[in-house]
């Protein structure tokens, strides 16, 4: 399950228009990174917010808070705020 709508797989990386993300770092570890960044895609600085052994937990993980993000972003401006 992704944990956006608008997401794109790019090798092991999801692209999402969303400030967190999921990157694979093995077979067994996600990390859910938080962009630095709306302008930029996702990048090497970004923060690391948490890992994962179970790749459904992970993208659960960063659907809850983006969504978390959405609801801050409507009360406090654009990435004004982070969830986490």
């Amino acid at each position: 399950m992704k944990s956006a709508a608008n997401n794109e797989q790019v090798g092991d990386i999801t692209i999402m228009e969303d400030r967190y993300y999921v990157q694979r770092l093995t077979e067994q570890v996600f990390l859910i990174r938080e962009r630095t960044s709306e302008e930029e895609g996702p990048g090497p600085d970004d923060r690391i917010v948490r890992s994962f052994v179970v790749r459904h937990d992970a993208y659960m993980y960063a659907g809850t808070v983006n969504e978390q993000q959405k609801k801050l972003d409507e009360h406090h401006g654009h990435w004004a705020q982070p969830a986490i």
